[in-house]
């Protein structure tokens, strides 16, 4: 429980918003990604060819 008052002190968390905040954009952008490879390969898996337009 002491750490969690240490994390909640106005002086840590200025630090830690920003932070957060930046490895949960590059997350987000990963996963993105991640899933759109996986929907790529499936296409490709079923015969379907992913770099046309419909």
């Amino acid at each position: 429980m002491e750490a969690l008052e240490k994390l909640m002190d106005p002086g840590i968390i200025w630090v830690l918003i920003p932070v957060v905040a930046i490895i949960g954009y590059y997350v987000n952008k990963g996963l993105k990604n991640h899933y759109a490879h996986v929907e790529r390969k499936e296409k490709i898996r079923m015969g379907i060819d992913p770099d046309t337009e419909d």
